[in-house]
């Protein structure tokens, strides 16, 4: 079976997945995420981890003004109570496969496209979104596609400080840069000030401690990553060593089967969790049969 094959297979599983699978919680002191030596930067400087209450911390994240579902509706994010629920049933059958290959962990899952010019913002929005629907658990959105960041954009944000600015200035605090979305449970951090040196950021220590922190600090707080399309960016494959899982979407009408096997092969077998079609044009009946 070819690569294109395999990485096909795994998106049927997408739609096929058993809604019924039963999922295990991450307790505080199971030790998270299957990443091999992603650890907070207080372990570095030889102290403990100090798990934080994730229900009382959730709870807090709820403050604030909240979007409602007309205006998540006009800004094209699911919400639960959608009437129309295929598409909102399509994120949460992801967010099923996500939790089970994941075995009850918390995760850092990176969402990118194979085309040039086509952004994954939106995917991997409703994505983090799927997963604050369940109260128990918490989203946090980064914009890691800093040539052509559109988060904030997306959600109608304005922000100041973001990634790039973090870990260009060591005296900037986690929590300056993440910010409430409007979204109960979602908190994102937006790509920041450009800067022409991103890719030396990715690889730096800080970078990585940073994931370890952001990971750790909470047992319920899931981690996505949008980047740069896989095949035109270094960044976004120096962040796949980052990353427990890597989703690829499939522009509808812009992508070759060589495009693919070009993203499926940067990204490796080992962390391809599957491929998304996204874009795809609603067709009715009607259009179908006009001359």
């Amino acid at each position: 079976m070819s690569k294109i094959e395999k990485a096909l297979k795994k998106a049927k599983q997408f739609r096929d997945a058993n809604k019924s699978i039963a999922v295990t919680n991450s307790k505080p002191d199971q030790e998270q995420s299957d990443l091999k030596g992603l650890q907070p930067s207080i372990l570095h400087q030889g102290g403990e981890i100090q798990h934080k209450s994730s229900t009382r911390e959730i709870s807090l994240m709820d403050s604030g003004d909240i979007l409602d579902n007309k205006e998540l509706s006009e800004l094209n994010i699911i919400y639960s109570e959608m009437e129309d629920n295929k598409v909102a049933n399509t994120y949460r059958d992801l967010r099923t496969k996500l939790i089970q290959q994941s075995k009850g962990k918390n995760f850092i899952a990176m969402v990118t496209s194979c085309v040039a010019g086509k952004n994954s913002g939106m995917t991997s929005l409703n994505i983090s979104t799927a997963f604050t629907f369940d109260e128990s658990k918490t989203s946090l959105l980064i914009d890691c596609d800093l040539n052509n960041p559109a988060l904030d954009s997306y959600l109608k944000m304005e922000t100041d400080k973001g990634l790039t600015d973090y870990l260009e200035n060591e005296n900037i605090q986690i929590d300056t840069i993440m910010h409430k979305t409007g979204i109960k449970r979602l908190k994102m951090i937006p790509a920041g000030q450009y800067r022409e040196t991103a890719t030396e950021y990715f690889t730096s220590l800080r970078m990585r401690n940073l994931m370890g922190d952001l990971l750790c600090r909470y047992s319920d707080r899931y981690i996505f990553l949008d980047t740069a399309p896989v095949t035109e960016s270094a960044d976004t494959r120096i962040l796949i060593e980052l990353c427990d899982f890597v989703i690829l979407t499939v522009p509808y009408g812009t992508s070759t089967k060589s495009k693919i096997k070009e993203a499926v092969a940067a990204i490796g077998e080992d962390k391809l969790l599957g491929i998304v079609f996204c874009d795809v044009p609603k067709f009715s009946l009607s259009s179908l049969f006009k001359s």
